[in-house]
């Protein structure tokens, strides 16, 4: 079983199941492009930590604040 997971969630709640990763930078390249595509948010889950360990949501303020 693979490591990690991306999600996509919904703008009015609700999340789907994307894809799996086993490499946590190749699954958080493949979230930013998706993010970038469709608008919607993309997260990664380590399913061995049980948590959310990557958002687009965040990815997209940390360049916002780089920017300034």
């Amino acid at each position: 079983m693979e490591r990690y997971g991306l999600f996509k969630r919904f703008r009015r709640g609700g999340c789907m199941w994307v894809c799996p990763a086993n490499d946590l930078k190749e699954a958080k390249t493949l979230m930013q492009d998706l993010a970038r595509k469709t608008g919607n948010e993309h997260f990664v889950r380590d399913f061995v930590l049980r948590r959310t360990v990557a958002s687009s949501l965040e990815s997209v303020k940390a360049a916002a604040t780089a920017a300034q």
